[in-house]
Protein backbone atom coordinates (compact mmCIF):
# COMPACT_ATOMS: atom_id res chain seq x y z
CA UNK A 1 0.00 0.00 0.00
CA UNK A 2 1.06 3.30 -0.52
CA UNK A 3 -0.67 6.48 1.35
CA UNK A 4 0.30 10.05 -0.20
CA UNK A 5 0.42 12.83 1.67
CA UNK A 6 2.23 15.81 -0.63
CA UNK A 7 -0.04 18.42 0.26
CA UNK A 8 1.53 19.73 3.36
CA UNK A 9 1.42 23.23 4.22
CA UNK A 10 1.98 23.10 7.73
CA UNK A 11 3.10 21.25 10.66
CA UNK A 12 0.23 19.13 10.28
CA UNK A 13 -3.36 19.57 9.77
CA UNK A 14 -6.69 17.56 10.12
CA UNK A 15 -6.82 15.18 7.13
CA UNK A 16 -2.90 14.77 7.38
CA UNK A 17 -3.49 13.70 11.14
CA UNK A 18 -6.34 11.44 9.90
CA UNK A 19 -4.27 9.16 7.39
CA UNK A 20 -1.27 9.19 9.94
CA UNK A 21 -3.03 7.73 12.50
CA UNK A 22 -5.37 5.29 10.33
CA UNK A 23 -2.07 3.73 8.26
CA UNK A 24 -0.13 3.22 11.71
CA UNK A 25 -3.39 0.64 11.83
CA UNK A 26 -3.34 -0.93 8.86
CA UNK A 27 0.36 -1.18 8.89
CA UNK A 28 0.00 -4.43 11.53
CA UNK A 29 -1.61 -6.12 8.52
CA UNK A 30 0.07 -4.59 5.49
CA UNK A 31 2.98 -3.53 3.86
CA UNK A 32 3.06 0.22 4.08
CA UNK A 33 5.18 3.08 2.26
CA UNK A 34 4.31 6.82 2.59
CA UNK A 35 4.81 9.44 -0.62
CA UNK A 36 5.96 12.46 1.68
CA UNK A 37 7.46 16.08 1.09
CA UNK A 38 10.44 16.69 2.76
CA UNK A 39 8.29 19.50 5.12
CA UNK A 40 5.79 16.39 6.09
CA UNK A 41 8.49 14.20 6.92
CA UNK A 42 10.05 16.47 9.26
CA UNK A 43 6.96 16.70 11.12
CA UNK A 44 5.55 12.98 10.95
CA UNK A 45 9.09 10.81 10.15
CA UNK A 46 8.36 9.72 14.32
CA UNK A 47 4.54 8.49 13.39
CA UNK A 48 5.27 6.72 9.97
CA UNK A 49 4.79 3.11 10.36
CA UNK A 50 6.64 2.08 7.07
CA UNK A 51 8.85 2.97 4.23
CA UNK A 52 9.39 6.65 3.56
CA UNK A 53 9.96 7.75 0.04
CA UNK A 54 11.26 11.44 0.04
CA UNK A 55 10.46 14.56 -2.28
CA UNK A 56 12.96 17.13 -2.41
CA UNK A 57 11.09 20.12 -4.23
CA UNK A 58 13.61 22.92 -2.74
CA UNK A 59 10.11 24.63 -1.48
CA UNK A 60 10.38 23.16 1.54
CA UNK A 61 9.00 25.37 4.11
CA UNK A 62 5.47 26.31 5.70
CA UNK A 63 2.63 28.46 3.81
CA UNK A 64 -0.44 30.14 4.22
CA UNK A 65 -0.78 32.55 1.39
CA UNK A 66 -2.41 30.63 -1.62
CA UNK A 67 0.60 31.95 -4.27
CA UNK A 68 2.93 30.78 -1.90
CA UNK A 69 1.13 27.36 -2.07
CA UNK A 70 -0.08 27.05 -5.14
CA UNK A 71 3.54 27.47 -6.10
CA UNK A 72 5.29 24.78 -3.82
CA UNK A 73 2.70 22.65 -4.92
CA UNK A 74 3.81 22.74 -8.47
CA UNK A 75 7.11 22.55 -7.45
CA UNK A 76 5.93 18.89 -5.82
CA UNK A 77 3.84 17.92 -8.67
CA UNK A 78 6.53 18.48 -11.39
CA UNK A 79 9.48 17.54 -9.08
CA UNK A 80 7.86 14.30 -9.15
CA UNK A 81 7.29 13.64 -12.59
CA UNK A 82 10.62 14.53 -13.11
CA UNK A 83 12.66 12.16 -10.97
CA UNK A 84 9.94 10.33 -9.42
CA UNK A 85 11.43 7.64 -6.38
CA UNK A 86 11.78 3.90 -7.07
CA UNK A 87 8.44 2.77 -6.17
CA UNK A 88 7.38 -0.93 -6.25
CA UNK A 89 3.98 -2.02 -7.81
CA UNK A 90 1.54 -1.74 -4.58
CA UNK A 91 -1.74 -2.94 -4.84
CA UNK A 92 -3.73 -0.07 -2.99
CA UNK A 93 -2.36 3.43 -3.30
CA UNK A 94 -4.29 6.08 -0.97
CA UNK A 95 -4.32 9.85 -1.65
CA UNK A 96 -4.67 12.02 1.62
CA UNK A 97 -6.39 15.02 0.42
CA UNK A 98 -8.23 15.38 -3.06
CA UNK A 99 -6.46 18.39 -3.75
CA UNK A 100 -4.80 17.88 -7.10
CA UNK A 101 -0.92 17.43 -5.41
CA UNK A 102 -2.13 14.15 -4.09
CA UNK A 103 -4.20 13.08 -6.46
CA UNK A 104 -1.36 13.55 -9.72
CA UNK A 105 0.98 11.39 -8.46
CA UNK A 106 -1.83 8.58 -7.60
CA UNK A 107 -2.80 8.92 -10.92
CA UNK A 108 1.05 8.48 -12.04
CA UNK A 109 1.16 5.48 -10.29
CA UNK A 110 -1.73 3.84 -11.69
CA UNK A 111 -0.59 4.82 -15.38
CA UNK A 112 2.55 2.12 -14.70
CA UNK A 113 0.57 -0.21 -12.60
CA UNK A 114 -3.43 -0.81 -13.97
CA UNK A 115 -4.28 -3.34 -11.51
CA UNK A 116 -3.70 -1.11 -8.42
CA UNK A 117 -6.85 0.42 -6.93
CA UNK A 118 -6.98 4.68 -5.93
CA UNK A 119 -8.16 5.32 -2.81
CA UNK A 120 -8.81 9.22 -1.94
CA UNK A 121 -10.12 11.49 0.98
CA UNK A 122 -12.39 14.15 0.47
CA UNK A 123 -11.65 16.16 4.06
CA UNK A 124 -14.18 19.19 3.72
CA UNK A 125 -15.69 21.65 1.49
CA UNK A 126 -14.36 25.60 0.86
CA UNK A 127 -15.47 28.53 3.18
CA UNK A 128 -16.14 31.67 1.57
CA UNK A 129 -14.53 33.20 4.67
CA UNK A 130 -11.64 32.47 3.04
CA UNK A 131 -9.47 34.74 0.93
CA UNK A 132 -10.78 35.37 -2.09
CA UNK A 133 -7.65 34.18 -4.57
CA UNK A 134 -7.56 30.77 -2.51
CA UNK A 135 -11.22 30.41 -2.63
CA UNK A 136 -11.33 30.52 -6.14
CA UNK A 137 -7.90 28.06 -6.41
CA UNK A 138 -10.02 26.07 -4.01
CA UNK A 139 -12.95 25.54 -6.46
CA UNK A 140 -10.77 25.21 -9.33
CA UNK A 141 -9.34 22.33 -7.66
CA UNK A 142 -12.30 20.83 -6.18
CA UNK A 143 -14.08 20.54 -10.38
CA UNK A 144 -10.94 18.84 -11.43
CA UNK A 145 -10.68 16.73 -8.54
CA UNK A 146 -14.23 15.65 -9.16
CA UNK A 147 -14.08 14.79 -12.55
CA UNK A 148 -11.04 12.71 -11.74
CA UNK A 149 -12.55 10.88 -8.79
CA UNK A 150 -15.84 10.00 -10.93
CA UNK A 151 -13.28 8.93 -13.90
CA UNK A 152 -10.52 6.58 -11.94
CA UNK A 153 -10.83 6.37 -7.93
CA UNK A 154 -12.35 3.04 -6.73
CA UNK A 155 -13.13 4.30 -3.17
CA UNK A 156 -13.61 7.93 -2.08
CA UNK A 157 -13.82 8.63 1.99
CA UNK A 158 -15.95 11.41 2.25
CA UNK A 159 -15.71 13.52 6.04
CA UNK A 160 -19.41 14.29 6.34
CA UNK A 161 -22.71 14.07 4.15
CA UNK A 162 -21.76 17.39 2.88
CA UNK A 163 -18.99 16.41 0.89
CA UNK A 164 -20.96 13.14 -0.18
CA UNK A 165 -23.98 15.09 -1.97
CA UNK A 166 -20.99 17.39 -3.29
CA UNK A 167 -19.70 15.13 -5.13
CA UNK A 168 -22.71 12.79 -6.31
CA UNK A 169 -24.05 15.89 -7.67
CA UNK A 170 -20.91 16.30 -9.66
CA UNK A 171 -21.70 12.68 -11.12
CA UNK A 172 -19.52 10.78 -8.85
CA UNK A 173 -20.87 7.41 -8.16
CA UNK A 174 -22.78 7.08 -4.51
CA UNK A 175 -21.64 3.37 -4.23
CA UNK A 176 -17.81 4.43 -3.88
CA UNK A 177 -18.57 6.89 -1.33
CA UNK A 178 -18.03 6.30 2.56
CA UNK A 179 -18.50 8.59 4.86
CA UNK A 180 -16.05 8.45 7.18
CA UNK A 181 -15.26 9.63 11.16
CA UNK A 182 -12.38 10.41 13.24
CA UNK A 183 -10.62 9.17 16.33
CA UNK A 184 -9.21 9.99 19.61
CA UNK A 185 -7.04 8.08 21.67
CA UNK A 186 -8.31 7.33 25.15
CA UNK A 187 -7.48 9.66 28.00
CA UNK A 188 -7.19 8.13 31.83
CA UNK A 189 -8.91 10.70 33.90
CA UNK A 190 -7.61 9.79 37.43
CA UNK A 191 -10.25 9.50 40.53
CA UNK A 192 -8.01 12.82 42.06
CA UNK A 193 -8.05 15.14 39.05
CA UNK A 194 -5.80 18.42 39.81
CA UNK A 195 -7.30 21.51 39.47
CA UNK A 196 -8.10 23.74 36.53
CA UNK A 197 -4.82 25.75 35.15
CA UNK A 198 -6.54 27.69 32.22
CA UNK A 199 -10.46 28.64 32.20
CA UNK A 200 -10.37 27.41 28.39
CA UNK A 201 -8.23 25.95 25.59
CA UNK A 202 -7.81 26.03 22.01
CA UNK A 203 -5.74 23.66 19.90
CA UNK A 204 -5.29 23.94 16.27
CA UNK A 205 -3.20 25.78 13.52
CA UNK A 206 -2.82 29.54 13.92
CA UNK A 207 -4.91 30.71 10.83
CA UNK A 208 -7.17 33.22 10.20
CA UNK A 209 -9.54 30.75 8.61
CA UNK A 210 -9.54 29.02 12.28
CA UNK A 211 -10.54 32.23 13.66
CA UNK A 212 -7.34 32.56 16.27
CA UNK A 213 -8.24 36.51 15.73
CA UNK A 214 -11.25 36.22 16.96
CA UNK A 215 -10.24 34.72 20.07
CA UNK A 216 -8.55 37.87 20.75
CA UNK A 217 -11.54 39.79 20.92
CA UNK A 218 -13.67 36.68 22.92
CA UNK A 219 -11.28 36.68 25.38
CA UNK A 220 -10.77 40.76 25.96
CA UNK A 221 -14.46 40.72 26.47
CA UNK A 222 -14.23 37.61 29.12
CA UNK A 223 -11.15 39.18 31.14
CA UNK A 224 -13.30 42.91 31.01
CA UNK A 225 -15.81 40.46 33.13
CA UNK A 226 -13.17 38.31 34.52
CA UNK A 227 -9.95 39.66 34.95
CA UNK A 228 -8.33 36.76 35.93
CA UNK A 229 -9.73 34.37 33.29
CA UNK A 230 -7.01 32.71 31.19
CA UNK A 231 -6.73 31.01 27.75
CA UNK A 232 -4.30 28.34 26.35
CA UNK A 233 -3.83 28.71 22.72
CA UNK A 234 -1.90 25.21 21.71
CA UNK A 235 -0.46 25.39 18.12
CA UNK A 236 1.96 26.88 15.46
CA UNK A 237 1.19 28.48 12.21
CA UNK A 238 1.80 31.29 9.64
CA UNK A 239 0.42 33.93 11.88
CA UNK A 240 1.49 33.78 14.73
CA UNK A 241 3.22 36.36 14.71
CA UNK A 242 0.39 38.70 13.91
CA UNK A 243 -1.82 36.87 16.39
CA UNK A 244 1.18 37.47 19.04
CA UNK A 245 1.24 41.34 18.17
CA UNK A 246 -2.46 41.28 18.37
CA UNK A 247 -2.78 39.85 21.95
CA UNK A 248 -0.14 42.34 23.15
CA UNK A 249 -1.82 45.00 21.27
CA UNK A 250 -4.71 44.17 23.24
CA UNK A 251 -2.94 44.18 26.69
CA UNK A 252 -3.98 40.53 26.96
CA UNK A 253 -0.58 38.64 27.46
CA UNK A 254 -1.65 37.71 31.57
CA UNK A 255 -4.65 36.33 30.20
CA UNK A 256 -3.18 34.31 26.79
CA UNK A 257 -0.63 31.88 26.58
CA UNK A 258 0.62 31.23 23.70
CA UNK A 259 1.74 27.17 24.01
CA UNK A 260 3.25 26.97 20.58
CA UNK A 261 3.26 23.19 18.85
CA UNK A 262 3.14 20.47 21.91
CA UNK A 263 3.30 16.97 21.72
CA UNK A 264 0.67 14.50 22.51
CA UNK A 265 0.98 14.15 25.73
CA UNK A 266 1.70 17.57 26.85
CA UNK A 267 -1.83 19.09 23.98
CA UNK A 268 -4.21 16.31 26.30
CA UNK A 269 -2.37 17.44 29.58
CA UNK A 270 -3.65 21.20 28.48
CA UNK A 271 -6.75 20.07 27.91
CA UNK A 272 -7.09 18.41 31.39
CA UNK A 273 -6.25 21.16 32.76
CA UNK A 274 -8.78 23.17 31.23
CA UNK A 275 -12.57 23.91 32.07
CA UNK A 276 -13.41 24.70 28.62
CA UNK A 277 -12.21 23.86 24.51
CA UNK A 278 -13.32 26.86 22.75
CA UNK A 279 -13.15 26.60 18.18
CA UNK A 280 -14.29 29.75 16.38
CA UNK A 281 -13.25 27.97 13.01
CA UNK A 282 -14.77 28.72 9.95
CA UNK A 283 -12.92 26.31 8.19
CA UNK A 284 -13.84 22.91 10.12
CA UNK A 285 -15.84 20.10 9.03
CA UNK A 286 -15.48 17.75 11.56
CA UNK A 287 -13.73 18.62 14.07
CA UNK A 288 -11.17 16.25 15.46
CA UNK A 289 -9.90 18.73 18.46
CA UNK A 290 -13.69 18.69 19.57
CA UNK A 291 -13.37 15.16 19.89
CA UNK A 292 -10.16 14.98 21.64
CA UNK A 293 -11.83 18.12 24.21
CA UNK A 294 -14.33 15.75 24.71
CA UNK A 295 -12.59 12.53 25.94
CA UNK A 296 -10.91 14.86 28.11
CA UNK A 297 -14.43 15.70 29.64
CA UNK A 298 -14.40 19.73 28.53
CA UNK A 299 -17.42 21.12 27.00
CA UNK A 300 -17.04 23.27 23.56
CA UNK A 301 -18.11 26.02 22.50
CA UNK A 302 -17.78 26.17 18.47
CA UNK A 303 -18.75 28.44 15.56
CA UNK A 304 -22.42 27.30 13.72
CA UNK A 305 -21.89 25.52 10.63
CA UNK A 306 -23.94 22.75 8.30
CA UNK A 307 -21.09 20.42 8.51
CA UNK A 308 -20.65 20.76 12.57
CA UNK A 309 -23.99 20.61 13.23
CA UNK A 310 -24.36 17.53 11.38
CA UNK A 311 -21.79 15.71 13.31
CA UNK A 312 -21.97 17.19 16.99
CA UNK A 313 -25.70 18.02 17.13
CA UNK A 314 -26.80 18.95 20.86
CA UNK A 315 -23.54 17.99 22.37
CA UNK A 316 -21.56 21.08 21.50
CA UNK A 317 -22.59 24.70 22.26
CA UNK A 318 -22.85 26.57 19.11
CA UNK A 319 -23.15 30.53 18.69
CA UNK A 320 -23.45 31.85 14.81
CA UNK A 321 -19.94 31.92 13.01
CA UNK A 322 -18.51 35.30 13.74
CA UNK A 323 -20.58 36.63 16.37
CA UNK A 324 -17.50 37.22 19.00
CA UNK A 325 -20.14 38.42 21.54
CA UNK A 326 -22.49 35.30 21.94
CA UNK A 327 -19.14 33.49 22.14
CA UNK A 328 -17.66 35.71 25.16
CA UNK A 329 -21.22 35.43 26.39
CA UNK A 330 -21.64 31.75 26.24
CA UNK A 331 -18.27 31.26 27.54
CA UNK A 332 -19.14 32.80 30.62
CA UNK A 333 -22.44 31.95 31.23
CA UNK A 334 -20.29 27.91 31.54
CA UNK A 335 -17.39 29.45 33.23
CA UNK A 336 -20.24 30.18 36.54
CA UNK A 337 -22.00 27.61 36.01
CA UNK A 338 -20.42 24.45 37.29
CA UNK A 339 -23.10 21.67 37.51
CA UNK A 340 -24.11 22.72 33.92
CA UNK A 341 -20.10 21.95 32.71
CA UNK A 342 -20.24 19.09 34.46
CA UNK A 343 -23.30 17.96 32.81
CA UNK A 344 -21.64 18.45 29.54
CA UNK A 345 -18.68 17.50 29.97
CA UNK A 346 -20.22 13.86 31.07
CA UNK A 347 -22.21 14.43 27.76
CA UNK A 348 -18.76 14.63 25.81
CA UNK A 349 -17.15 11.54 27.60
CA UNK A 350 -20.34 9.42 26.58
CA UNK A 351 -19.91 10.80 23.07
CA UNK A 352 -16.17 10.32 22.90
CA UNK A 353 -16.38 6.72 23.95
CA UNK A 354 -18.10 5.68 20.32
CA UNK A 355 -15.33 7.17 18.69
CA UNK A 356 -11.58 4.70 18.51
CA UNK A 357 -9.00 5.19 15.48
CA UNK A 358 -8.66 1.52 15.90
CA UNK A 359 -12.06 1.34 14.99
CA UNK A 360 -11.86 4.01 12.04
CA UNK A 361 -9.40 2.51 10.35
CA UNK A 362 -10.66 -0.87 10.78
CA UNK A 363 -14.07 0.20 9.17
CA UNK A 364 -11.89 1.94 6.68
CA UNK A 365 -9.73 -1.31 5.94
CA UNK A 366 -12.88 -3.46 5.02
CA UNK A 367 -13.83 -0.74 2.63
CA UNK A 368 -10.52 -0.90 0.82
CA UNK A 369 -10.22 -4.66 1.04
CA UNK A 370 -13.93 -4.76 -0.23
CA UNK A 371 -12.72 -3.37 -3.60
Amino acid sequence: MLVIINGWTTRIAGGDYHTLRVAQNWSQKNEISYLLPRLGYQFAKNALKGKALILDSGFEREASNPFGVFLMYCARVLQFFVSPPPMDKYDIVVASSHFLVDLLPALYVRSKNHSCKLVVYWHGLPVKQSSPWRYLLRQLNDAISAALLRRYFDLVFAINQSVKSFLVSHGVDAQKIRITNNGTDPVSLTSDPKPPIFDACYVGRLERIKGVFDLVAIWGDVSSRMPDAKLAIVGDGSEKDQLTNLIEAEHLTRNIVLCGFVEEQRKFEIMIRSKLFLLPSYADDWGIAILDAMSCGLPAIVYDSPALRTVWGDDVTFVPAGDTASFGQALVRLLRDPQLRAELSSTGLRRSAQYSWTKIAGEEAEAIESL
